[in-house]
């Protein structure tokens, strides 16, 4: 994404202050404390920059609280979402400067109290796939695809809108699996979700039980022609691809894409995170216990006990069974 710098002007640019602390060394640092996902560092980087752009200096000592708050209003008039300039631009700035204060960089944060007033979102629909959508999804991945497409485009056509209407996994858990990541513990096929293979919201690794209709249909036999490596990439054969924007997030926006043009074009539900939400609804429907499903999706735990011990794999799997 391009960040902009709200429309820079003369009158509101600031002097750098008598000793300067540049905000590129002081993100650094705090990114590599912090072990910032790459697509963060990105994001915030470009953030940062347009902030540079718009005062006049990288100095963040000399920033003012009116000067971002007159940002802020720039942002806002120049079209963004509330929701972008409060997420994606302040939330970068407060997070730079909240550590900055923290580790002595700055002596104070200037953007502490700057809020953003994002409406209530107004739906017309549920976010879940309805079964009319996912019959038409999933009807779709089980045919022959429509023209020239490599092996790996058709694999991630074939199985992971299965792999996520059986699990209710992020659609990025799902494209960056690895074969290695498949395994079978005493008779229940599983799937490691894991920080290893690429981004995880949570951080923390799960494993979860395949669907034995998943197995009819020959998902156990692909993965092993497969290999150990990527299912639905090949890491040689890609170009222009980065750390902030890996391969497998690649493939989750031509999946999404692809949806839409098979009619799913509903803007009211997202066409790749919509099986997560069917997912809590279908698995509602056949009475399972909402601490079951959170795991099974990698939803936080609501309470401390919740965090002790674990949810055994025939457990899940009787779970998904349903």
């Amino acid at each position: 994404p391009t960040y902009s710098s709200g429309g820079p002007t003369l009158g509101e640019r600031i002097e750098p202050s008598p000793q300067i602390v540049s905000w590129r060394p002081v993100f650094a640092t705090y990114a590599a404390e912090a072990r910032l996902a790459p697509s963060t560092i990105k994001r915030w980087s470009g953030v940062m920059t347009a902030l540079e752009e718009r005062l006049g200096t990288d100095d963040l000592a000399g920033v003012t609280g009116e000067a971002l708050l007159s940002w802020k209003d720039a942002l806002l008039a120049s079209g963004l979402a509330p929701g972008t300039v409060r997420d994606a631009y302040l939330g970068g700035v407060k997070a730079v400067m909240n550590w900055a204060l923290a580790n002595k960089r700055i002596s104070a944060n200037p953007a502490e109290g700057l809020s953003v007033k994002v409406p209530r979102p107004i739906r017309l629909r549920d976010r879940d796939l309805t079964d009319d959508e996912a019959l038409v999804i999933l009807t779709a991945a089980i045919s022959e695809p429509a023209g020239r497409i490599s092996k790996e485009h058709a694999a991630a056509r074939r199985w992971i809108p299965w792999l996520c209407a059986y699990g209710g996994a992020r659609v990025n858990e799902m494209t960056q699996l690895r074969g290695c990541d498949f395994r079978v513990d005493n008779g229940i096929a599983l799937i490691r979700i894991t920080p290893e293979a690429g981004s995880v919201k949570t951080g923390l690794w799960r494993d979860v039980p395949v669907h034995p209709h998943l197995v009819e249909q020959g998902f156990s036999a692909f993965v092993l022609q497969r290999g150990d490596g990527p299912l639905f990439y090949d890491p040689a054969a890609a170009r222009n691809w980065t750390s902030a924007h890996p391969l497998y997030k690649k493939v989750g926006e031509r999946l999404a894409a692809w949806v839409r043009s098979l009619g799913v074009n509903d803007t009211g539900v997202d066409p790749n995170h919509g099986w997560r939400h069917r997912f809590k609804t279908v698995g509602r429907r056949s009475g399972i216990s909402s601490d079951i499903l959170d795991a099974i999706q990698g939803h936080a735990p609501r309470t401390e006990g919740e965090q002790y011990g674990r949810y055994p794999p025939e457990q899940l799997y009787e779970a998904i069974c349903r």
